[in-house]
């Protein structure tokens, strides 16, 4: 089974977090919201460069979410809440709906994800 990078999994291995290290022998697979929110957390963290180079490492993977999964996204997002009580972001839910259309396991290591069904949790 293939692993679908969420926007937290993209951070930490761009921050070189050696937890995430076995990722390089997966086949991967993430969304371009994914990449723009791990690009937006990069760069608010001073790291630009960094999220320049994640960005064009991981561009040729990622793909758009399809359209028909807009409702089931919505509807993912507002019925669950995390592990933390809070609500999904939309890169989040969007992201694990697809990843589970797909028969992707989802990487992350958000505490929202605690639980949840075909969720590979890394910290």
């Amino acid at each position: 089974m293939s692993l679908f990078l969420d926007s937290y999994a993209i951070v930490e291995m761009a921050r070189d977090n050696s937890r995430y290290d076995f990722v390089e022998a997966e086949e991967v697979a993430t969304s371009t919201l994914d990449l723009l929110e791990a690009y937006h957390v990069l760069t608010e963290a001073g790291g630009e460069a960094l999220a320049m180079r994640i960005l064009k490492e991981l561009s040729t993977i990622a793909t758009d979410l399809p359209k028909d999964l807009i409702p089931e996204i919505a509807r993912f997002r507002l019925a669950k809440k995390g592990a933390t009580g809070r609500r999904f972001s939309y890169a989040d839910a969007a992201g694990y709906v697809y990843a589970l259309d797909r028969g992707h396991e989802f990487l992350t290591g958000a505490h929202e994800f605690e639980g949840l069904a075909r969720v590979r949790f890394v910290r």
